[in-house]
C-alpha cells in the first residue's frame, strides 16, 4: 500500500480546500493508499510538511492549492522518485490547466487513484524555483499587489490588473540567451515552463513541459489605446500573433533589470538582485497526471 500525503493550503480557493478535504475522505481509493492529510498555517509551512512526509515514508505528496503550494511542494522534490500531484483549487491553478488536471475535486481525485506520472521540467532562478512560469514586468507587479489581499480569486485580481494599469511604466532589460544579447523595453517578460498563467490566459502555446528548454515570452512596450487588442488576443489564445510579441527557445538565460528585479514565481512575488541566472532542471519532476 502507497503512503500519500496531501498538503492543504486554506488560503487557497475561498474555503474550496473543505470541500477538498471531504473529497478525499469519500473518493480517494483507501485500498491503494494510505493517506494522511496536512495543513499549512504560514508561509514555508509547506516545503516542511513536505520534508516531514518523507521523513514518514511518503511515496506520493499531494498539493491541494494553486501553483504557489504546487511550487513549494515541487521544491522539496527536485530530482527525487517521490510522486507529487495537484488538487487545483488556486485561483488560477496555470501548472493543473497546463498538464490536463481538472479542476473538478472528484476527477482530479480519481487521477490521483490511477497514479500514472510523467517527469516534467522545472526551473532556477538564482536560488530559487519555479515550476510553472516567472515573470518579470508588469505581471510581478500584480502579483506583488495581489499578495497583500486578504482574499483572492480571478474578479479581485481582473480589478487589481487594470487599476494598476493606468500607473504602470515599462521597464528595460538586458536578455543574454544563446549567444545573443538583447535590449528590450518590455511591458512583460516572461520565462516559461508551462503555457499560461492561469484561467486559461495562455502567454506561450508553444511552451513544453517536458522538452527541457525554456521559452522566453515578451510583450513590448505599447500605447494605453493597444491594450483592448492585447486583452482580445489572450481572450482568444492568439497573444503570439500580435506584432507586440516576441519569443525565444534556450535553455539557460541572464536576465538584467535597471535595478533589483520585482519578480513573480508561480504567481508568488519576489524580488531578487539585479542579475538573474535562470536555468532549466529537465524531467527532474515526478508529476501525476
Amino acid at each position: 500500500m502507497k503512503k500519500i500525503t496531501f498538503i492543504i493550503n486554506p488560503i487557497a480557493g475561498h474555503k474550496k480546500y473543505k470541500i477538498a478535504e471531504k473529497g478525499i475522505h469519500k473518493y480517494l481509493d483507501h485500498k491503494k493508499f494510505e493517506s494522511n492529510i496536512e495543513y499549512s498555517k504560514k508561509k514555508g509551512d509547506v516545503q516542511k510538511i513536505t520534508k516531514k512526509a518523507i521523513d514518514r515514508g511518503a511515496n506520493i505528496i499531494i498539493a491541494v492549492g494553486g501553483d504557489g503550494t504546487v511550487n513549494e511542494v515541487s521544491s522539496v522534490l527536485i530530482k527525487s522518485n517521490i510522486k507529487m500531484g495537484v488538487i487545483p483549487i488556486g485561483s488560477g491553478n496555470g501548472l493543473a490547466l497546463c498538464l490536463g488536471i481538472p479542476k473538478n475535486i472528484k476527477k482530479a481525485i480519481e487521477r490521483i487513484n490511477l497514479n500514472h506520472a510523467k517527469k516534467i521540467d522545472c526551473i532556477s532562478i538564482n536560488n530559487l524555483h519555479s515550476i510553472n512560469i516567472i515573470g518579470f514586468g508588469f505581471d510581478a507587479c500584480v502579483a506583488k499587489e495581489f499578495s497583500k489581499e486578504t482574499s483572492r480569486g480571478l474578479i479581485k485580481y481582473v480589478i487589481l490588473t487594470f487599476k494598476l494599469l493606468i500607473s504602470y511604466k515599462p521597464k528595460e532589460f538586458t536578455v543574454k540567451f544563446n549567444n545573443k544579447i538583447e535590449k528590450i523595453k518590455a511591458f512583460s517578460l516572461n520565462i516559461c515552463n508551462g503555457k499560461q498563467f492561469g484561467n486559461n490566459f495562455i502567454i506561450s502555446p508553444k511552451a513544453k513541459i517536458d522538452d527541457g528548454k525554456l521559452r522566453i515570452c515578451i510583450i513590448r512596450a505599447y500605447k494605453w489605446y493597444n491594450f483592448i487588442y492585447i486583452l482580445s488576443l489572450f481572450f482568444f489564445k492568439k497573444i503570439h500573433f500580435s506584432k507586440f510579441y516576441k519569443s525565444f527557445k534556450t535553455d539557460n538565460l541572464i536576465i538584467e533589470g535597471e535595478s533589483k528585479n520585482l519578480i513573480h514565481i508561480d504567481g508568488e512575488s519576489h524580488t531578487i538582485n539585479k542579475t538573474a541566472n535562470i536555468n532549466i532542471n529537465s524531467k527532474s519532476i515526478n508529476f501525476i497526471i
